[in-house]
């Protein structure tokens, strides 16, 4: 998918300006919340100190209640000679006297245990064997201050005094106090005193609960509130006053903060919405500048390069731009200026080129007509001569004498005279083969005077050479190509193995000759130039005709050689 350039810059600042507020969004998000938090957690330590001071307020009140009880007439007497009846009697009516009864339980026992009295409230549960567990309990230490402690089955608040008759002297003991688990009513009467809204209340002894308050009921407690888990605090109060491990843990409403909570989403989507709006403005503002600027610049340079003329750059807004365009209209001013020295430049070396490849393919031309005048000279002139010599060494050999040592240095000369032909006639191949006017190319290149001396040096010869109708005056040019190269095989190569291959078929001729010696040079990866004129006229060679010379090195040389058929000679 290929965007422009305005949309490209649209969406990132759009995403960069989003990004921001986001990243604000949710810092503020974080720091409201955590300002709820520490503001339940505050409200939550000013509920534990009301209700601390409730339970001590309430605790107090009871006290009274009981120390006025143990001084009720009567009561002495009923605990040394009376019942559990006549005990719970006595204190029915003396409740009377009482505004409110607010202690929940009373033990009254003898100093020797004998007798244990338990009056409760009809309210509460507690143990049969309570009266005399809490007695002994009480006997391992005396205080005057509440304590806390555990029976098998409940777990109790209280408060120890002495029962003395009229003359001051002790008869026994009183213990009085209120229930602490599962005491709902009383939590509830002190969770009412809290300065928030609480979902609910935990008193734990030892980390074990011993009183539950809630204000959710099972349909509230069912639902999964989203703010659940995220607006809820705990806070725990220390309680150990009363006993070692009492604590009571309060937990906040999440009615308290849900409304700022909301409240703050609200606000912050709404702001997170403007703001995105916003943002989608201002980038729109922007990319529709830079995009303005940017189809200005390409504009322009479109229509500096069509013509390398045109007006100067306009100025923009933005200045980067402006820099831009500058630096533009001086380059392409520039290149214009040195495309052109390039063209005239170019001009000149071409018509240099041109002078030069017809001087070349007129040297190259004078070359075999002078070739080809020298080697019929020598073939015409010297071959006679020396024919006519040995014509006349023979003459001589009739005249002399059978025995005569005339006729030895007369045998040496006509042997002389062979050996002067046959290097003439060597020579005169090398400058214009006879064959190739008789015989044609094909057999020309088999006569090579090379590839005898390739033989003589042990190097296997392979030929595959087909009768070919080469165009006229290619011939020699192919010619000379497979000397040079089978020449260069002979100096350099150090091959086993030659092949030779001559073949063409509708629309071109191809010479190849392979050899197995060791390569070309390279250098870079590539093969190294030589500049020996050997591979240069062949190259020359191969203009001249207008062939395609390929030249590969890997295990030895590879030539090959494509003439076009269809092509003109030059």
């Amino acid at each position: 998918m290929i965007l422009r350039f305005r949309t490209l810059t649209f969406l990132l600042i759009l995403i960069t300006l989003s990004g921001f507020l986001t990243v604000f969004a949710f810092n503020a998000y974080h720091a409201t919340e955590k300002l709820l938090k520490e503001e339940a957690l505050v409200s939550l330590s000013q509920s534990s100190g009301a209700i601390r001071h409730e339970l001590n307020t309430y605790l107090r009140l009871v006290d009274q209640e009981l120390h006025s009880l143990k001084s009720v007439e009567g009561l002495q007497t009923a605990m040394a000679h009376g019942g559990e009846l006549s005990l719970q009697q006595l204190i029915m009516e003396s409740d009377r006297s009482i505004s409110k009864r607010r202690f929940q339980f009373v033990i009254l026992s003898s100093l020797n245990n004998s007798r244990c009295y338990l009056i409760k409230s009809r309210l509460i549960s507690i143990g049969n064997n309570v009266c005399r567990e809490v007695y002994r309990q009480y006997t391992q230490g005396m205080s005057k201050e509440w304590n806390v402690f555990r029976t098998e089955e409940d777990v109790l608040l209280a408060k120890d005094y002495l029962v003395t008759d009229s003359d001051k002297k002790v008869i026994g003991r009183m213990v009085g106090g209120i229930k602490l688990s599962n005491n709902t009513l009383l939590l509830s009467q002190l969770v009412n005193r809290a300065v928030v809204d609480l979902d609910s209340a935990v008193l734990t002894l030892s980390g074990v609960t011993v009183n539950h308050y809630s204000t959710l009921n099972k349909a509230d407690a069912s639902k999964k509130e989203w703010l659940q888990g995220r607006s809820l605090e705990k806070y725990t109060s220390d309680f150990s006053q009363f006993g070692e491990g009492l604590e009571l843990t309060l937990t906040a409403s999440q009615d308290n903060t849900r409304s700022l909570a909301i409240q703050f989403i609200k606000l912050l989507g709404i702001g997170a919405l403007v703001g995105l709006i916003v943002s989608a403005a201002v980038a729109a503002l922007l990319s529709a500048a830079l995009d303005k600027q940017l189809q200005n610049l390409v504009i322009y340079i479109r229509n500096l390069v069509k013509d390398g003329e045109g007006e100067e750059w306009s100025q923009g807004t933005i200045h980067e731009f402006n820099r831009i365009g500058e630096e533009i209209d001086f380059i392409v001013k520039e290149l214009f200026e040195n495309r052109l020295e390039l063209k005239g430049t170019n001009a000149r070396l071409e018509q240099t080129l041109m002078e030069k490849r017809t001087i070349l393919y007129q040297l190259i031309q004078n070359q075999e007509q002078e070739r080809s005048h020298l080697a019929q000279e020598l073939h015409d002139e010297l071959g006679q001569l020396l024919t006519a010599v040995r014509v006349e060494t023979v003459l001589l050999e009739h005249q002399l004498p059978q025995g005569s040592r005339s006729l030895e240095h007369s045998t040496k000369i006509k042997q002389l005279v062979s050996d002067m032909y046959a290097t003439v006639y060597d020579r005169i191949m090398s400058l214009r083969p006879v064959e190739l006017d008789g015989l044609g190319l094909s057999q020309s290149i088999q006569q090579i005077s090379t590839l005898s001396s390739l033989r003589q040096t042990g190097v296997k010869i392979a030929l595959d050479i087909e009768e070919v109708n080469v165009p006229p005056g290619a011939d020699i040019h192919l010619y000379r190509i497979a000397q040079e190269a089978l020449t260069n095989i002979m100096k350099h190569a150090l091959a086993t193995e030659v092949a030779i291959s001559l073949y063409s078929d509708e629309n071109k001729i191809v010479l190849s000759i392979i050899d197995n010696g060791q390569g070309l040079e390279q250098s870079g990866g590539s093969l190294k130039k030589h500049e020996g004129f050997g591979l240069l006229g062949m190259k020359e060679r191969c203009e001249y005709i207008g062939a395609e010379l390929s030249i590969a090195s890997e295990e030895g040389v590879s030539l090959r050689v494509v003439v076009p058929l269809s092509d003109e000679l030059v």
